[in-house]
């Protein structure tokens, strides 16, 4: 199939890597992340992400101290490569999550959380939501978000005569042709359905900050990340355009 996802998919871009500056992120995931950011570097960033690729964690707090100490460890020259540091990495029922998130501040690293996964970020690209709490699905923290996700790419493909593949539970890595439609134009809101992702987990984590309640499901700050990596930006009135829109 010719992925085009309703004519609007990101063209992947030949950048002068030399005029752009680099964000390093340290991410706990195997898979998920890596792939992700991949298919973001090579789409339409305006700062590279390099990523350190993870393997699972047992607490957060480890995964951060970790991360300081692989940074920390770089010589001089290597961290002056890197316009910011940033930690990703997700609830999944740590709790030290929260710990985690405020350690990690402390260690002057920005965080780009999701609670309880990123799968919560990628169902944003397709669903409003309101914050509140998803009920797991057996023992998994992603299953109903990824099932929710499931759902969608069932219908676009009905819809569409298409054949994107659907979201694997298993390998968790991201293919390019769902990577393109979270990026293509919803028919629906006539937006890229990344700049409806960004627009409702800005809400989302807003109110909940605005509560005391920065941390508590469902919430991402992915969409701060996306922001600082230039795949997004903001127009005079604060809503979020995807970066290669005049």
């Amino acid at each position: 199939m010719a992925r085009n996802h309703t004519h609007s998919v990101i063209q992947r871009k030949n950048q002068n890597t030399k005029k752009i500056q680099k964000i390093l992120l340290y991410v706990e995931g195997r898979n998920t992340e890596p792939s992700y950011f991949d298919l973001l570097k090579r789409s339409n960033c305006t700062q590279i992400p390099v990523t350190v690729r993870g393997h699972g964690i047992g607490a957060c707090v480890d995964f951060v101290n970790e991360a300081a100490g692989k940074y920390n460890s770089l010589p001089a020259k290597e961290k002056a490569k890197y316009k910011q540091k940033w930690l990703v990495f997700d609830n999944d029922g740590h709790e030290d999550f929260a710990e985690g998130i405020r350690l990690a501040r402390n260690h002057g690293f920005r965080v780009a959380f999701s609670n309880m996964c990123i799968e919560y970020w990628f169902m944003l690209h397709f669903y409003p939501h309101d914050g509140i709490a998803i009920p797991l699905k057996g023992d998994s923290h992603s299953k109903a978000q990824i099932d929710e996700i499931n759902k969608f790419i069932k219908r676009y493909n009905r819809s569409n005569d298409a054949n994107v593949k659907l979201y694997d539970e298993e390998s968790k890595k991201v293919e390019e042709d769902f990577f393109d439609l979270m990026l293509a134009i919803d028919t629906t809101t006539r937006h890229h359905r990344i700049e409806d992702a960004c627009q409702r987990a800005n809400g989302i984590h807003q109110t909940k900050k605005g509560n005391g309640a920065e941390f508590l499901e469902s919430v991402t700050t992915m969409y701060e990340l996306m922001e600082e990596l230039g795949t997004v930006r903001r127009d005079k009135d604060g809503n979020f355009i995807l970066n290669n829109k005049l």
